[in-house]
Order: structure tokens, then sequence, then C-alpha cells
């Protein structure tokens, strides 16, 4: 046999045993396919099952996550009324106080007036009292005297 037939058989025989080993490996994963499809139907049913048992749940949380947003926007709502009521009410307080502080200035005037108004008052009647106690005065004087000289012209 020359070198070229012995590379020939030789080159043959390689792809014999890389086929056989092609073969076998394929056997193999074909076995191991049989051997995993049952473990895997099971996971395909435990998967599906769960998928059943999750939709009410994942329904529920839908509802609960809607109500929520729901919920949120009522409470968005009556935040925002509450926060014009207050704003309101401020502005109303404020309006009141401004209304309190003039009718304060006001009456303060008026206080003024009236203590100005009673001094006055109280210093006429101080003086009206001393006149009339000094014409008293006068008065008993002048009956003194006349006495007096009555009593005089009488001797």
């Amino acid at each position: 046999m020359t070198t070229y037939e012995i590379a020939v058989v030789a080159g043959m025989a390689v792809w014999l045993v890389v086929a056989l080993a092609i073969l076998i490996v394929l056997l193999h994963a074909i076995r191991l396919l049989r051997e995993t499809r049952e473990p895997l139907g099971q996971i395909s049913g435990t998967v599906t099952d769960l998928s059943d048992r999750l939709k009410p749940v994942l329904h529920n949380v839908e509802q609960a996550s809607d109500q929520a947003r729901r919920i949120a926007g009522r409470l968005r709502d009556d935040a925002d009324g509450v926060g014009q009521a207050l704003k309101s009410a401020s502005e109303s307080t404020g309006r009141m106080v401004d209304l309190v502080e003039e009718r304060v200035v006001e009456v303060a005037a008026l206080l003024a007036v009236v203590q100005e108004e009673a001094e006055e008052t109280f210093l006429t009647t101080a003086s009206l009292l001393r006149g009339l106690r000094r014409g008293k005065d006068n008065v008993s004087t002048a009956k003194r005297v006349v006495r007096a000289l009555g009593d005089r012209g009488g001797e």
C-alpha cells in the first residue's frame, strides 16, 4: 500500500471514529432528552398550575392598585379643597385683623377725646367749686363786716 492509500484509509478511519462519536453523543442526548422530558413536563404543569393560581391574585392586585389610585386622587382633591379653605380662612382672618386694628385705633382716638373732655370737665368743676368757695368766703366776710358795722352803729 502506498502512503496515499494509507492516508486515505487512516482518514476514513478517523471519519468513522468521529461519526461513531457523534452518533454516541446524539444517542446520549436523545436519552437525556427523554429522561428530562418527564421532569420538564412536571415543571411545565407546575408552572401552569402556579399561573392559574396567580391569576386571581394578580387580578386582585390590579383591583387594589386601581382603588389605591382612585383613593389617592380623592385624597389629593380633598387636600386641595382643604388647602383652598385654609387659604380663604387665612385671607378672611387677615381682613378681620385689619378691621379690628382700625376699630382699635378709632376707639383709642375716642378714648383720648373722652379723656380730654373729662379732664376739661374736672378742671371746670374744680374751678367752679373754688369760685363758689371764694364767693362763700367773701359772702361770709361781707356778713361779718356788715354785722360788725351793724354792731358798731348800734352803739
